[in-house]
């Protein structure tokens, strides 16, 4: 489809054109269809009333767990409300494919409804499991089939400090749902509401759409259209930036429920109540941020490198994502990059390959951007429900990259539940991105063993940084944000959409871009990150994950699939840094990060040997 007029198009620069398809032209199997989990809304809403029933069931055991066959039964209802949940919570997935559609809106209302009723009506379960005793629990599930549970009854004890009374456990849920309203206006200013802006580049006609703005970044010419490259820049993100005081404000108001939350039950900090379920120490994420500055000078080499190349005077953040070669012009449709995909992980073997195909399955991926859906990509699943993959496909090597990246989320998914018992199916988040990162490590060798042209290995080689770049680095940089933003709050210091914009240069100044020449521009698009809303004191989860990843990588190069594989298998049947343990992999040892960086400044020699 064309962005301008249609007689221009044989005379357009390659970047004026969408090579990919918007969803709605899509064939039906590139699209989701969940009508094997509910045919309409109503079948939807009838099982919201059967969960009801069920949470009635176990608001029943209330003061009764104490009894042997009751705490049974009431593990047993747990597997098969979570099970319900996973359901309803996928379909409801549909909502960000369609930002605007009012039932969908209606449905994922009411099961926010439900979930706060979850926890309201179960919020008298820790507090009687840990009144109960770690000793007696566990003689109950002894030698049963609910011996699975072992791990999740330890890690309830170890919350006891952490966990209110029955009263003030309650009455935190009952005001969990308007306590968390606010986050909810997030979506609605960055999707619902968001309009495509149209521009005038070089005397054409264009709307910045995402496609678009990546295609430009990237591909336009980098003298001529330095000051284009602005223009896109602050056309794409006018969305958020005009709404900058309203985006400020919903932060605030999620930040000082953050800080309220650690107050009322007893953590240090934020950050310490972050980490506590996954048993992180604060050292670790601390470290992260030191080892990333510490390491910046071999970012800003490579940064470097792009203004040598094109000789320009002036250097400009927005001039970082341009490609070193002009003459690769390999493009991917879907198709052929499931067909990449399968064969370049086929080295992980046949069992590998029998989940890749079930995560593959047509219906199961929504491959194509439109204006109402939400940007990005991720993979979800749940217990007893098959993982669903959102993309945004742009017909670029970043795409079929973010496909396998995705497709490890899935495997990942697929082998825990097959080799794991409810509830040990059930991975930490903060084991997610090792699974995903491995893949594109496989990806990239697959990929370069297979180019003999030149200017086909710089593009792959500068691809290949920049995800590292955007794993590590970048995602380092948005956790030093977040992580000052909460200590601002702490202190009790206002956020303000100038204070929030004022940080978030500072920390960006800490990171590599200080050798911008831009260094007086305004960055009030930092609300672009959704995790800050949506998943405080997430983002380092991606650069701890890509460093265990590349170890696991290496000891497959050397050893084949068997670590990789037993990696995936292992679900959260431990303490996730125990199970890293187990990979040789200590995030308190500034060597565990060595081999990752190191790769980053051998491909930047490597690239500048071949430019």
């Amino acid at each position: 489809m064309c962005l301008c007029i249609h007689s221009l198009l044989n005379t357009l620069p390659n970047y004026y054109i969408i090579k990919s398809m918007k969803r709605n032209k899509a064939q039906d199997k590139y699209k989701w269809d969940f009508s094997h989990l509910y045919k309409n809304s109503q079948e939807f809403k009838n099982d919201l009333i059967l969960l009801k029933n069920k949470l009635s069931d176990i608001e029943n055991m209330k003061g009764k767990l104490n009894d042997k066959n009751t705490f049974l039964s009431y593990l047993t209802m747990q597997k098969d409300v979570s099970f319900m949940l996973a359901k309803l919570n996928q379909y409801t997935h549909l909502y960000d494919v369609d930002q605007t559609n009012a039932e969908l809106q209606e449905l994922n209302s009411l099961l926010q409804s439900m979930w706060q009723e979850f926890e309201i009506k179960t919020s008298f379960v820790e507090p009687e499991i840990i009144e109960i005793g770690e000793q007696k629990l566990l003689e109950f599930i002894k030698n049963s089939e609910f011996e699975s549970h072992t791990h999740s009854i330890k890690k309830v004890i170890q919350k006891a400090k952490h966990i209110l009374n029955e009263e003030q456990e309650k009455l935190l849920s009952e005001v969990e749902r308007s306590r968390s309203a606010t986050a909810e206006l997030y979506d609605t200013l960055s999707y619902a509401d968001k309009q495509e802006k149209e521009i005038l580049i070089n005397n054409n006609k264009v709307i910045v759409d995402t496609t678009f703005f990546r295609n430009f970044m990237q591909d336009s010419d980098p003298i001529n259209d330095q000051e284009n490259r602005k223009l896109v820049w602050d056309a794409y993100f006018e969305n958020v930036n005009k709404r900058k005081y309203s985006f400020a404000k919903i932060y605030e108001s999620i930040l000082l429920k953050q800080v309220e939350n650690y107050k009322i039950r007893n953590y240090q900090s934020t950050l310490e109540m972050s980490l506590f379920n996954d048993s992180v120490p604060t050292e670790i994420y601390e470290e992260l941020l030191r080892v990333g500055k510490n390491n910046i000078q071999i970012l800003k080499n490579y940064y470097l490198m792009i203004k040598e190349k094109y000789g320009l005077k002036k250097f400009y953040s927005t001039d970082r994502e341009l490609k070193l070669t002009k003459e690769f012009k390999k493009t991917f449709n879907v198709d052929e990059a499931v067909e990449i995909v399968k064969d370049s992980l086929s080295v992980l073997g046949e069992e590998y390959q029998s989940n890749l195909e079930i995560a593959l399955r047509d219906n199961a991926i929504d491959y194509y951007e439109d204006t109402s859906k939400r940007t990005g990509a991720y993979s979800s699943g749940g217990f007893g429900v098959q993982p669903i993959i959102l993309m945004n496909w742009d017909d670029k090597l970043s795409s079929l990259s973010t496909l396998t990246h995705e497709l490890g989320h899935s495997v990942h998914t697929l082998l825990s539940e097959k080799e794991q018992p409810y509830p040990l199916d059930d991975y930490p988040i903060i084991l997610a991105e090792v699974a995903s990162t491995f893949n594109e490590h496989v990806l990239f060798d697959y990929l370069y063993n297979k180019v003999t042209d030149k200017d086909e290995k710089i593009y792959l080689i500068q691809q290949r940084i920049f995800d590292i770049v955007s794993t590590f680095y970048r995602q380092i940089q948005f956790a030093e944000f977040e992580y000052l933003a909460h200590k601002l709050v702490e202190k009790d210091e206002p956020l303000t959409s100038d204070i929030l914009m004022e940080l978030f240069k500072k920390v960006e100044m800490s990171y590599g871009y200080d050798i911008f020449d831009d260094k007086d521009r305004e960055v009030y698009h930092w609300p672009y990150i959704s995790h800050f809303f949506g998943s405080p004191y997430y983002v380092y989860k991606y650069a701890i994950d890509i460093v265990a990843s590349y170890k696991l990588y290496d000891d497959f190069k050397q050893n084949g699939p068997e670590s990789i594989l037993k990696f995936l298998k292992s679900g959260g049947k431990k303490d996730p840094l125990d199970i890293l343990k187990d990979c040789g992999v200590d995030f308190l040892k500034e060597e565990t990060y060595t081999p990752l960086i190191r790769e980053v400044e051998n491909l930047t020699t490597l690239l500048k040997t071949l430019i």
